[in-house]
């Protein structure tokens, strides 16, 4: 944080700035669970707007990597052992 001098380091996507605004959140550029460090490269302070957008990213991200990982091929429908041929 006292690097970032307690400012928001997202990049906004119009103009290339810094978004600027009061920080409190410590951030993983790369969450922990895609396999980013705790390297202070991988971390930068956002301010509370940032930080749930990103937060509600990330959670999406994992819902779907989720989704993958249970997803099953379809299996080929065996006939009842009653069902008339």
């Amino acid at each position: 944080m006292n690097r970032d001098a307690w400012r928001c380091q997202h990049v906004r996507y119009d103009t290339g700035e810094l978004c600027g605004e009061p920080a409190r959140h410590c951030d993983h550029i790369v969450p922990a669970s895609e396999g980013g460090s705790d390297d202070p490269a991988n971390l930068r302070a956002l301010c509370d707007w940032h930080v749930l957008r990103k937060d509600a990213a990330d959670a999406g991200r994992a819902r779907r990597r989720a989704a993958a990982q249970r997803w099953q091929p379809a299996r080929t429908r065996r006939p009842h052992p009653g069902e008339v041929r």
